[in-house]
């Protein structure tokens, strides 16, 4: 039985994702002691999705090993080879691990609403298909209003507002 690439994106996802349940987000997200009203903690989103997450990869995990044992007399393609074949997919997805850094880094100076326009901008930028600009523009300014409009004003959740300057203030004085 011979690993395949569904394989490997199981364990990638697995793995990934449990190092952000079990580590990153004990670490990093800090619950207050006292949440007022009907507000979720802060941690709840991430844990939700990283649960979700981890259960997909260990889902896809589950799935390869029947396609392994069925494709034991197939060319296995080495993941070299793989990535070479398919360069420019690596190449986006190294510029989209490079994007959400940036993003990471920008969000406490300029806020969450202009980091997550910015970021969705260079997330449809990297998709390479331009057909549907207008679909794109409009997404990546209203998503982010809606977003920080739902959970600032029902749930309550702050948001960065970011040190240089910030989207959200603007929306307020609105």
């Amino acid at each position: 039985m011979t690993p395949n690439r569904d394989f490997y994106t199981g364990l990638v996802a697995t793995a990934f994702f449990a190092i952000v349940l079990f580590v990153l987000i004990p670490v990093y997200v800090r619950v207050p002691s006292f949440i007022p009203g009907f507000a979720p903690p802060p941690d709840m989103w991430p844990r939700i999705i990283a649960w979700v997450g981890l259960v997909m990869g260990v889902l896809a995990l589950a799935l390869a090993v029947p396609k392994m044992r069925r494709s034991t007399g197939e060319k296995v393609e080495t993941v070299g080879a793989y990535l070479r074949a398919n360069r420019i997919f690596t190449y986006r997805f190294v510029w989209m691990i490079v994007g959400f850094a940036v993003f990471v880094y920008l969000m406490p100076k300029i806020g969450f609403l202009t980091a997550t326009m910015a970021l969705l901008a260079f997330l449809f930028i990297m998709t390479g298909d331009f057909s549907k600009r207008a679909w794109m523009i409009g997404l990546t300014i209203l998503f982010p209003i809606f977003l920080y409009v739902i959970f600032t004003e029902i749930t309550h959740t702050p948001f960065p507002h970011g040190k240089w300057f910030s989207l959200a203030r603007l929306l307020h004085l609105i």
